[in-house]
């Protein structure tokens, strides 16, 4: 049962960090990317094919490179080739396209991605995908089954909590502010000397990376990745935690994560079986965790734990500024009829 449970908070870390891109690019900078799950994938893919040996050891198995290198270096092969598609990609799309119209080429883009990614066999293996890729570090320290679940637990956890607050750092810099502004009214942004395209891009790009990282941290967890794994699909689940967390609050991002993909799905395992029909309790699962969703978002609008300068807004909504001059000079009064 302990086991279970390290394993289970492994995954929970891993879907955390993969809301947390998609918080960077549609809470920070308001860009409804429906294919986001294209930079995981691709993150998975790049880190298996830098560390694993060359295809040619193994029977029936085409893939790329085979660089046989060491975690950090798939990791930041994952990093780096998670951002370059993002340029490519947002440099096209983020030039001419706003809401409903970007969503669609993301989606685009991931079925093309993933219709390539599945048919071309000397890219990753096709279908089959890439499997055998050795355990982060299992060489170099000697630890059972037990030890090394609860070292990997440690290497998420440790990776997620880093990406918090690299994100989090970036969503209070200039930069962070800018591209809220350009979230909230492009046009007053513009006025102020603000790039629209600029922001949205270096959004897109830090988005990327950062689903790039949870697709390589991914890899790790399951040690094997084709098309099966990965789909637009995926997208929806990410989004829907974030909207239950909090758009817009990196932390809102992590507890949205855990709680949608992880304490959600586990809840339901509670049901107990219904008729002889096996596919009916996945069935219901699907609903209650839906359901489950449904009531979060029904009595908490803004997500759990709302965007700090949502809630000073309402502060000062509820409360009305009475700039006047009465009294001897006093200014700023506020109005007793408000209520906070």
């Amino acid at each position: 049962m302990l086991q279970y449970l390290v394993s289970v908070c492994s995954l929970g870390a891993i879907t955390a960090i993969l809301v947390l891109g998609v918080n960077v690019r549609w809470g920070l900078a308001g860009e409804l990317d429906l294919g986001f799950y294209l930079f995981p994938a691709v993150g998975a893919y790049i880190f298996g094919v830098v560390t694993l040996p060359k295809a040619s050891t193994q029977v029936d198995v085409t893939y790329i490179l085979g660089w046989h290198q060491s975690f950090f270096a798939g990791l930041l092969a994952a990093a780096v080739v998670g951002g370059l598609l993002s340029v490519v990609i947002g440099a096209v799309a983020l030039r001419r396209l706003r809401a409903n119209y970007f969503a669609i080429v993301t989606v685009a883009c991931t079925i093309i991605g993933y219709t390539f990614i599945s048919q071309y066999r000397p890219l990753f293996n096709g279908y089959n995908g890439i499997y055998g890729i050795a355990p982060p570090f299992g060489d170099s320290i000697k630890l059972g089954p037990e030890g090394y679940a609860n070292f990997f637990l440690g290497i998420c956890l440790f990776a997620m909590v880093a990406v918090f607050f690299v994100v989090e750092l970036i969503r209070r810099s200039p930069f962070g502010r800018a591209a809220k502004a350009v979230r909230e009214d492009e046009v007053a942004a513009l006025a102020f000397g603000r790039n629209p395209y600029i922001l949205r891009l270096k959004a897109y790009v830090i988005g990327g990376v950062v689903g790039a990282i949870g697709g390589a941290l991914l890899v790790n967890y399951v040690l094997a990745f084709s098309p099966n794994a990965w789909s637009p699909l995926e997208t929806f689940l990410l989004y829907g935690a974030l909207l239950v967390g909090g758009t817009a609050n990196n932390l809102g991002a992590i507890v949205g994560g855990w709680l949608v993909l992880i304490i959600f799905p586990q809840l339901s395992l509670l049901l107990p079986p219904i008729g002889g029909n096996p596919d009916a309790l996945p069935a219901i699962q699907n609903m209650v965790i839906g359901l489950l969703i449904i009531l979060t978002l029904y009595f908490r609008a803004a997500g759990l734990i709302p965007e700090l300068q949502t809630m000073q807004g309402q502060f000062r909504t509820k409360g009305q500024w009475n700039w006047s001059r009465k009294g001897h000079g006093q200014v700023g009064v506020v109005d007793a009829s408000a209520s906070v």
